[in-house]
């Protein structure tokens, strides 16, 4: 089976660059980090809870435990956090806390 092809520095800074001019960029940009920088696959992104990838202080983790129902084999495994998805906590909305305000309101 061939290799999957890997993003170079530059195509994900433009890549960035582009979840950054879409809705949802702050979603977007920490669900392509994680499968990038973390090496998660987006289904396990999709499974991840706010408790799975911070502290109870808003601190992200040094490593994100994944339950078997959540991997593709079904089996439990770990996976640290890389330095690098660490050092760009700041421009991704890691909150536990919910913000109903920021929810749109249809008007009828």
């Amino acid at each position: 089976m061939a290799q999957a092809k890997t993003l170079t520095p530059a195509e994900i800074e433009q890549l960035l660059s582009h979840i950054n001019t879409r809705k949802y960029a702050a979603r977007n940009r920490s669900m392509m980090l994680l499968t990038h920088w973390a090496g998660l696959r987006i289904g396990e992104v999709a499974g991840l809870r706010w408790s799975d990838v911070t502290t109870t202080d808003g601190l992200v983790k040094d490593e994100i435990r994944l339950l078997p129902d959540m991997t593709k084999g079904r089996h439990a495994r770990t996976v640290f956090v890389s330095a690098k998805l660490t050092r760009v906590r700041h421009q991704i909305p890691f909150s536990p806390v919910f913000d109903p305000s920021t929810l749109t309101k249809s008007s009828t």
